[in-house]
């Protein structure tokens, strides 16, 4: 099945959001997307407590299947327009986001429980593995320019 990806935001934004998200998408092992049913991109999420979050997850819930809120207004907030034409800086933003709720995902749906004091921690690391293999090239040049102003 074919992710839903979508579009409840007002903010204008010089990107294309959802060919973002296919991409990204494309670099998680399909496993780890099973019962998410869609990706809605709105300007902020709709979680009172959250209102400040770039993104959240909401588990299954009797029909519906699992989904996951992308705040695009909180994430690209006060972000010069300039930014927009940087497509790497404003891919990698969105990513980590995508990366970290789909890490919620794949702990409730596809592994043993982690306790509540554990959903984080967890989130975050799969959200860096992702990162690392999505942007693989990327970490490469920027580890040999490092290691290279070194000596």
């Amino acid at each position: 099945m074919q992710m839903r990806i979508e579009k409840h935001y007002q903010k204008q934004i010089p990107i294309n959001v959802e060919t973002l998200i296919r991409k990204l998408l494309s670099k998680v092992p399909k496993e780890h997307l099973i019962g998410l049913g869609s990706i809605i991109l709105v300007d902020h999420v709709s979680h009172r407590r959250n209102i400040k979050s770039d993104g959240l997850y909401w588990p299954s819930s009797g029909q519906d299947s699992a989904r996951i809120e992308i705040a695009l207004g909180t994430l690209y907030k006060g972000m010069p327009r300039i930014v927009f034409y940087l497509p790497f800086i404003t891919k990698f933003m969105l990513a980590g986001v995508l990366y970290h709720e789909i890490g919620h995902h794949y702990q409730q749906q596809l592994t043993y429980r982690v306790s509540k004091k554990g959903q984080e921690p967890f989130a975050q690391n799969y959200k860096k593995k992702m990162l690392k293999k999505a942007f693989f090239w990327w970490m490469i040049l920027l580890r040999f320019k490092w290691h290279g102003s070194i000596y």
